[in-house]
């Protein structure tokens, strides 16, 4: 798991044009792009503060009146790229390189890197939470997996590879410095669009802090017999984060995912053994052609005609494919930063496939342990199945870890996005309104689902023209290319 000194030697620095650090716009427009994200974000966090509650009855009513009713515009399009990513690997165009010698990363560093930013915490804490949730609702217990499936597999997945390969060809095959502008610009529509990337990228985030405290303070709580206060483990967390970020992409990040994977990797062949692993590979060996079969309509449901329908997918799966939205840029591009080298096919294979399968694998050993012993939640099925605490400090350790990766990559890629050495203050913009979203109370993990649902919807209308914008540039370039052939 280590990289190549070659393609160290020719691969740029995390801080170079490549990764869309260029001095492409002048130095004023990129500092007010900053300015301008820092007060969206600022007046964020001060209405959450001043105004909880009418903070959350404007997100319900948004998620409710237009998420509910139009959220397959989030749904449809990365369903569409799904099919069409696969059809093209098996096609000429999937031996595309983006750029030039070989990969800058291991493969198996590459893959843990971008499984650890994609999402190595959300399955750590969903993968026993999402299962209970439809199972008490009433469903059973194969459609409550199937459900998880749908939203944790290739329609999430699919977006990660779509604006990665988008951003890849950008940066390494086109020689742009900064995509998200230049393929839009540089004018007012695309500063307001990075704009909207950004916070959408500072909310996801927000998220993830969630995501790492509310189970760090059980664990804590559970070893140390000690309960530790959010808004002090957030603060905690943020400072690894930047510790993290100092130390570089090809030590902190690359070391630190290295270290995710294997951990993940342990608790999962735990749960599994130590539950009912013939229950667990039956159901898993079943359920994925189904999810497969099922996989057209479940993902274009727009529940017709059908009200409760409805408002199930606001709740749950036009909320998670939003969240993910909110995720595509920072993470895709992330995944772009580290796929230099690296062919179409293999990040087809690489970033959509495999990680889905790993998903599906996850939330069946995870699900079906938790749900065979009546767990609630992801530190008690740990405790339950191996009373020495040993797995109980692995899963702390991987909570924190896989936090810190994605805090660090979500961090870089703002810096990417806005300016030189602000990766610090972005980690901690992001902290700061986790702990105002924790003063709220509630149920946590909703209200940032909303948030960021809320927030994907300016994000969706951002990428989309992102993507036009690059099949125009593609196919100008293309045709000049055969002009000049046949002169």
């Amino acid at each position: 798991m280590t990289t190549s000194s070659s393609s160290s030697e020719q691969s740029p620095s995390p801080e170079g044009p490549a990764c869309g650090l260029g001095d492409s716009a002048p130095a004023a427009d990129k500092y007010l792009t900053s300015v301008a994200t820092v007060a969206v974000v600022a007046l964020l966090i001060v209405t959450a503060a001043i105004f909880p509650t009418g903070f959350l009855d404007s997100l319900n009513l948004i998620k409710t009146s237009v998420i509910g009713n139009l959220g397959f515009i989030f749904t449809w399009p990365a369903f569409a790229v799904s099919l069409l990513m696969v059809v093209v690997c098996f096609t000429p165009l999937g031996k595309l390189r983006f750029g030039e010698g070989p990969p800058e990363f291991h493969t198996l560093s590459w893959m843990g890197m971008l499984f650890a930013t994609g999402m190595g915490i959300g399955l750590l804490t969903w993968g026993v939470l999402e299962p209970k949730y439809h199972t008490d609702a009433g469903l059973s217990t194969d459609m409550a997996l199937l459900n998880a499936f749908n939203h944790w597999g290739l329609l999430a997945w699919a977006g990660y590879l779509a604006i990665g390969a988008l951003f890849a060809h950008a940066m390494y095959n086109m020689k742009m410095a900064k995509p998200a502008e230049e393929l839009l610009g540089n004018g007012i529509w695309s500063k307001l669009n990075l704009i909207s990337l950004v916070v959408s990228t500072v909310i996801g985030l927000s998220l993830s802090f969630t995501y790492a405290t509310i189970p760090i303070q059980q664990g804590l709580q559970k070893l140390l017999g000690i309960e530790f206060s959010p808004t002090l483990i957030i603060c905690v967390l943020a400072a690894c984060a930047i510790i993290s970020s100092a130390s570089g992409l090809k030590r902190g990040i690359k070391w630190l995912s290295n270290y995710n994977t294997l951990f993940a990797i342990t608790l999962m062949v735990g749960v599994l053994v130590l539950t009912v692993p013939g229950d667990i590979f039956s159901t898993f060996v079943r359920l994925v052609p189904e999810y497969l079969l099922k996989y057209p309509a479940m993902a274009t449901d727009i529940g017709l005609g059908d009200p409760e329908r409805k408002a199930w997918l606001a709740d749950w799966l036009y909320a998670f494919e939003a969240a993910w939205y909110g995720w595509f840029i920072f993470t895709g591009v992330f995944i772009a930063r580290i796929s230099k080298g690296r062919t179409l096919r293999g990040m087809v294979l690489g970033v959509m496939l495999v990680p889905t399968l790993f998903s599906c694998l996850w939330f069946v050993v995870f699900g079906v342990g938790s749900l065979s012993l009546g767990v609630d939640d992801v530190f008690a099925l740990i405790d339950t199945v191996d009373t020495s605490g040993i797995l109980s400090i692995v899963l702390t350790i991987n909570i924190l870890l896989f936090f810190i990766t994605s805090a660090d990559s979500a961090g870089l890629v703002c810096e990417m996005l806005t300016v030189n050495r602000s990766r610090a203050f972005w980690i901690i913009a992001m902290a700061a309104l986790a702990i105002v979203v924790s003063w709220l109370g509630g149920d946590v993990y909703k209200t940032l689902l909303s948030l960021i649902s809320v927030a994907a919807i300016p994000v969706a209308f951002g990428i989309f023209a992102l993507v036009i914008a690059f099949v125009v540039r593609v196919r100008r370039e293309r045709a000049s290319t055969a002009i000049i052939t046949n002169q």
